[in-house]
């Protein structure tokens, strides 16, 4: 099923920003990509964000475009969708897979995460984020200790899908 990056990967970044993607995660974008049978080299999207984002979010090139198409469903001049058209469509980098299963992130793109030796690939279904290990770290401890903490020992994450019912 295309989509589903899940799991957790660190590896190096060398000096020209190259660095290996996590092969279950370039099957992934193999999947999302109906042209890379023939190229061999999957197409995604590089989404950086607004100023205040601390990742990279990486969509297949299917998934990219099915975003940008639910952007353009949104009513003309309307405030959400300028704000989708700017932070998701104009702020975003397409790219390939290299002929060694590398992603090669121009230097732009590292020093707006801070990203230097290491990075970390965080699968979130649908996506995948790239960051710096340690911002990493630091927003994930105010989720784990802030929200989490408050919800108490026995808390069950499935319990939020719940909330979809209510």
């Amino acid at each position: 099923m295309a989509g589903m990056f899940i799991g957790e990967h660190t590896f190096k970044v060398d000096g020209k920003g190259r660095v290996s993607i996590p092969a279950d995660f370039r099957r992934e974008l193999e999947e999302g990509d109906p042209l890379s049978g023939e190229t061999g080299r999957p197409r995604m999207v590089i989404v950086y964000g607004h100023d205040a984002q601390k990742q990279l979010i990486v969509h297949t090139y299917d998934g990219y475009k099915a975003l940008a198409a639910d952007i353009a469903a949104l009513p003309r001049g309307s405030e959400k969708r300028k704000i989708m058209q700017r932070m998701i469509l104009n702020r975003a980098r397409p790219t390939e897979v290299d002929a060694d299963g590398r992603l090669v992130l121009p230097q732009p793109l590292r020093d707006k995460i801070g990203l230097d030796g290491t990075a970390y690939f965080a699968g979130m279904g649908e996506t995948f984020e790239i960051w710096k290990p340690e911002t990493f770290e630091v927003e994930d401890a105010k989720i784990t200790d802030g929200w989490l903490a408050e919800q108490g020992d026995d808390f069950d994450p499935l319990s939020l899908l719940d909330e979809l019912g209510a």
